[in-house]
């Protein structure tokens, strides 16, 4: 149930550029999210058709892209995605770690018509 607000946010920016761009459909919405955003894109996806009631959200895609978090290893200050270590810096084998969750969410593009 918390997409409902960042949905509020996502179809209020989309209506405002539909209509700066006097657009008469929006097919895709492209997010930019952070790994660990726990908000889902189909979720997100049937909310904007519940809330567009003049057809132009009628079908829309949403897709999502993902970046991952970073590990900053506090002892050289080398910075890597937490997937790429297993447990230790891979650059000096620290255990001091510091996880830097990823947790951005951001509209990274619309295709109209």
């Amino acid at each position: 149930m918390h997409e409902l607000a960042v949905t509020e946010y996502v179809y209020n920016l989309v209506r405002k550029q539909a209509e700066a761009n006097k657009a008469t459909k929006v097919r895709k919405i492209l997010l930019e999210m952070g790994d660990q955003s726990d908000y889902v894109p189909e979720i997100i996806a049937e909310y904007l058709q519940v809330m567009g009631d003049d057809g132009l959200l009628d079908g829309v895609k949403v897709e999502a892209k993902y970046l991952p978090s970073k590990v900053l290893c506090r002892d050289c200050g080398a910075e890597f995605t937490r997937h790429e270590f297993d447990g230790t810096c891979p650059k000096c084998g620290s255990e001091n770690l510091k996880l830097n969750r990823n947790t951005d969410f951001l509209v990274k593009s619309i295709e109209i018509e």
